[in-house]
């Protein structure tokens, strides 16, 4: 393993830039605002070795998302479970008003078109079946 090369006051540094970040947030980002800001040259991977700067940096970007640490610690596999089954859900109830729409367009069509038939009884073409009773 390689030599950690920043001090303890340059990881809490970097920590508090990345608590301040207000825009979007990436590593390649973070690493050119370290070296503008506090002039520290550093990459990528070895910011990642720090546990700290990691867990801050993925704290961050939850929060950006709209995501808070307190919803993330929360969230347990039912809840992701239920969440994609939500998700099926919609999508099925989707599915189904499109045919619904599609059926009763279907339906306006057969009476739109019995009304142009001379001597039929539209009343006779919606009365219960004797099968139905």
């Amino acid at each position: 393993m390689a030599a950690l090369s920043l001090t303890s006051k340059q990881q809490r540094d970097i920590e508090k830039l990345i608590r301040k970040w207000r825009s979007k947030l990436t590593w390649t980002l973070l690493v050119e605002a370290v070296r503008a800001e506090l002039g520290i040259n550093t990459t990528r991977q070895t910011l990642c070795t720090y546990t700290a700067i990691k867990n801050e940096y993925d704290l961050k970007k939850n929060e950006l998302r709209g995501a808070t640490s307190a919803i993330i610690q929360n969230i347990t596999k039912s809840d992701i479970e239920l969440a994609k089954q939500v998700e099926d859900l919609k999508a099925e109830v989707a599915v189904l008003d499109r045919q619904n729409s599609e059926q009763l367009r279907m339906i306006e069509r057969i009476f739109a078109n019995a009304a142009d038939i001379p001597n039929l009884d539209l009343n006779q073409l919606v009365k219960p079946r004797s099968e139905e009773r």
